[in-house]
């Protein structure tokens, strides 16, 4: 399983997350909602991949009818019909049965797939729909809301970044756009009309049920044949909807738990500390409230510094360098680095930066600089003290 996994990202990733699903209860693995479209024109892709996460031991329930309620009766019978073929039991229930909590936490823990269905209701309207949806998640305690339509993720196709007016820049990639923090994209995206009116409404329906009720929630809006990238990849192949993390600033490391940045930054880097590191003055620390990542900026004769940029791998799938890496550039929009040259992320850095020089063992980076300065950021960049302990 872990070699099929392989071809569509690391077995690292596959691994990480492959680990962090089983840990959680039987029921609480994720909720996927498919859009009519799927079940008529994708049935067998979906079947497929609910058979390959059933071989990995994770059971989700289905929702059928959330966009469309006049198509999911057929649809739940076509996809009870089906998953029998390929060893999987079916249970069907109403979304709104009394007792369809229960049901659920049950046939799910038994390695059941339940098909949860919205009855058409000229009385229910989408956003109740999504209300409800959003009960029976947190009910389960789910740690993922999955979309899926054949169109796959929300927003225009295409490598590369969008820039927004306000500074702001969205990443994409061939499943659309690939992260929208609610708190901080959601006004410039719809300022910006950068989605087409159905994304859009369905993104505002996101915002209510993200914002205002289960905030921890992911949400991932993918196609059928992406499911299996988007959940065991950090890169993912659609577009994650989170509310977003709130990132702290402080300007000491008094104002912190150094314990637990120090086990951050250590378990990041696999080396250790040197003894100096927190004897020297910072000139920003951006981290986030449960130290899953951080952002640490010292001064120097030239500019800010950016001497550690750390997150944990599973935090990096759920958008958090981005989210740090906006929280310290909205404050020093000019900062440069350095990095080892055979430093993994240095792909993404180069992504960030508006040039890079190689100079021995480093990869010198700098953003919103003048040229001019490169040289001397180049002599400063090599002269820092190291942070960790050689060896």
């Amino acid at each position: 399983m872990l070699t099929f996994l392989e071809s569509v990202g690391r077995r690292s990733e596959a691994e990480l997350y492959l680990k962090l699903f089983r840990q959680l209860p039987k029921e609480s693995f994720a909720v996927i909602a498919a859009d009519a479209g799927v079940v008529r024109h994708a049935l067998g892709s979906l079947t497929e991949q609910l058979r390959f996460l059933a071989d990995l031991g994770l059971y989700a329930p289905v929702v059928l009818g959330l966009f469309d309620p006049d198509a999911a009766e057929r649809g739940a019978s076509r996809l009870a019909r089906r998953l029998p073929t390929v060893g999987l039991e079916p249970c069907v229930h109403d979304a709104d049965a009394e007792q369809v909590i229960a049901e659920l936490r049950e046939e799910l823990r038994s390695e059941r797939v339940p098909l949860v269905r919205f009855r058409p209701n000229p009385g229910v309207s989408l956003a109740s729909r999504f209300a409800r949806l959003g009960a029976i998640t947190q009910a389960l305690d789910a740690r993922k809301l999955v979309l899926l339509r054949r169109r796959g993720g929300l927003g225009p196709r295409g490598e590369g970044r969008l820039e927004l007016p306000g500074g702001l820049e969205l990443g994409r990639h061939s499943g659309g756009i690939s992260l929208i923090n609610l708190r901080s994209d959601y006004a410039v995206m719809q300022d910006a009309k950068l989605l087409k009116r159905d994304e859009a409404l369905l993104l505002e329906r996101l915002r209510e049920l993200l914002l205002d009720s289960a905030p921890r929630l992911l949400v991932s809006v993918t196609s059928p044949l992406n499911l299996l990238t988007e959940l065991f990849t950090v890169r993912g192949a659609g577009t994650l909807v989170k509310a977003g993390a709130p990132i702290g600033r402080y300007e000491s490391y008094e104002e912190v738990d150094r314990a637990r940045l120090r086990a951050l930054l250590e378990s990041s880097f696999g080396r250790r500390l040197s003894g100096q590191f927190f004897e020297r003055r910072p000139l920003a620390i951006y981290l986030d409230a449960d130290y899953r990542g951080a952002a640490i900026l010292e001064p120097s004769p030239v500019g800010a510094f950016l001497t550690k940029f750390a997150v944990e791998p599973i935090a990096q799938g759920e958008g958090l360098a981005r989210d740090l890496w906006q929280a310290l550039t909205r404050e020093h929009p000019a900062v440069f680095w350095r990095a080892r040259r055979d430093n993994p992320i240095n792909g993404w850095y180069t992504s960030l930066a508006d040039g890079m020089v190689r100079v021995s063992e480093w990869q010198v980076f700098w953003r919103r600089l003048d040229p001019a300065q490169v040289p001397a950021i180049v002599v400063e960049a090599e002269g820092r003290p190291r942070d960790f302990e050689p060896g």
